[in-house]
């Protein structure tokens, strides 16, 4: 398959344990805690990540574990502020898609957000974004 790479240049993703990346782009989850604070604002790709540290939590969001892809692209949030202090930051989260396809095969970073970098990267960047578009062009924003 040969695909245009065609993503916005700034467009990052962050790895986020799987109960709460699915949350997320579910709409239930409106803000992400972190230690380090952030001048992002904009769309940003959720990347579950492989740990199964925190997959207890299923159950509260009412996510079936075995529908979960981990090791994917499988969403998108806007983030709107950030507040906070020093090792304690709530990143306000509006906008969430859960992708219809999710991005299979992407390994996610220790970064706090971080950037595609190879050339599998940037493909599956271009599958996330064409996706966020297909979301934005079929929502009424009257």
């Amino acid at each position: 398959m040969n695909i245009e790479i065609n993503y916005p240049p700034k467009l990052k993703a962050i790895s986020i344990h799987a109960p709460f990346a699915y949350a997320i782009c579910m709409g239930e989850k409106k803000a992400e805690y972190r230690s380090q604070s952030t001048h992002r604002r904009g769309w940003v790709l959720i990347h579950p990540s492989q740990s199964k540290q925190n997959d207890d939590y299923f159950a509260d969001y009412g996510i079936d574990p075995t529908t979960v892809k981990r090791g994917a692209i499988v969403g998108a949030v806007k983030i709107t502020s950030c507040v906070g202090s020093p090792g304690n930051y709530v990143y306000h989260l509006v906008n969430p898609i859960k992708f219809n396809r999710p991005v299979e095969g992407v390994k996610g970073k220790q970064a706090i957000f971080w950037r595609a970098k190879t050339d599998a990267e940037k493909v599956a960047f271009t599958l996330a974004s064409e996706q966020i578009r297909e979301y934005l062009l079929n929502t009424t924003f009257h």
